[in-house]
């Protein structure tokens, strides 16, 4: 079992018990823990960081689970300004160097979680292409994406699992620029090469994306 380094924003906890952290129910999620329940050991790849509670979700089901805490590299590679500084060459680079560096096809599954869409084009072309390398074929990865419109500025928050219809967002921050808005026709060509996209349309203004690789 790999468990890899967590990343923390600079001087921001990520503690389970935080001040302001919301309890949600999530349907993508759900959806994603059949995969769990109908298969036997699985690898699972955790984005949100090193959390015991979501260890001992993904190992109760008897699957092995890794992590690599993707906004922890943001942090560092771009700073407070995640809109400006990935627009360096240099900047995009190194966080495509530390991102995602595991062999190929190493997963079945992926919790990705919202850190994609702090990212613009083409950086977060290039980090699909890095989330696809390191799927199995098959696999299936769950991400989320800010829905409101008019929204153009969102928190940073890590995810805990309660349970397989229930998650709960800890803010990692203040609220950070939004690069762009995706709506589905956006997501649909973002993931043309994935077998099957799936959405769910969230009353808290998420959008919840089920793609299989």
């Amino acid at each position: 079992m790999r468990f890899g380094a967590a990343k923390r924003a600079p001087g921001k906890s990520v503690s389970e018990e935080q001040t302001g952290s919301i309890t949600r129910h999530s349907s993508g999620f759900d959806q994603f823990c059949s995969l769990l329940e109908k298969s036997e050991n699985l690898s699972i790849l955790d984005m949100s960081g090193v959390s015991q509670a979501n260890i001992s979700f993904i190992t109760g089901f008897g699957h092995r689970i890794s992590n690599d805490d993707i906004m922890g590299t943001m942090f560092d590679c771009f700073g407070n300004d995640f809109l400006q500084s990935q627009q360096a060459a240099s900047n995009a680079q190194r966080f495509l160097d530390q991102t995602l560096t595991f062999p190929e096809a190493s997963f079945d599954g992926a919790l990705v979680w919202d850190a994609f869409q702090f990212l613009t084009s083409p950086l977060i072309e290039q980090a699909i292409a890095h989330l696809f390398r390191v799927m199995r074929p098959g696999g299936i990865m769950l991400l989320f994406f800010s829905s409101n419109e008019k929204a153009t500025r969102i928190p940073v928050c890590s995810y805990r699992i309660r349970d397989r219809k229930t998650i709960t967002q800890i803010p990692r921050g203040s609220m950070y620029q939004r690069g762009q808005y995706f709506n589905n026709r956006m997501l649909e060509r973002l993931f043309e090469n994935a077998s099957s996209i799936k959405f769910f349309l969230t009353r808290d203004h998420l959008r919840e994306l089920i793609v299989r690789r």
